[in-house]
């Protein structure tokens, strides 16, 4: 596929898979938000770098390998931002979320049912 048919293929879909989620936010600034969150939330460093597809510099990733205690680590840290992300939502927000991504809203029923038992 060329420059040409990618250029063509962008501008078939309708623009709100086009456009940015936010504007002026980069899928590279996603990036880096991701991985401050990670450091911040005391994932290490090799952790880090396996989630993002980094190469640890120097002999870092000879002598230390990411293990299944930081994957879960990776795991809780990142559902529990998600957590808060959607409780900080307001509902007219939450709406427009589950419509987008009906998944979401499986998830809300679930949250909901937890807090009423």
């Amino acid at each position: 596929m060329d420059a040409e048919d990618c250029t063509a293929a962008t501008s078939a879909r309708p623009a709100w898979l086009r456009g940015p989620v936010l504007p002026g936010f980069t899928f590279n600034e996603g990036r880096h938000t991701h991985r401050t969150w990670l450091s911040e939330d005391g994932v290490p460093e090799v952790a880090r770098a396996a989630r993002l597809g980094h190469r640890m510099p120097g002999m870092g990733e000879v002598y230390e390998h990411v293990t299944p205690p930081m994957k879960k680590k990776v795991r809780d840290v990142l559902e529990e931002r998600w957590r808060q992300s959607l409780q900080a939502l307001q509902p007219g927000e939450r709406e427009r979320l589950m419509e987008t991504v009906p998944r979401v809203g499986e998830y809300y029923r679930a949250l909901d049912t937890r807090r009423a038992s």
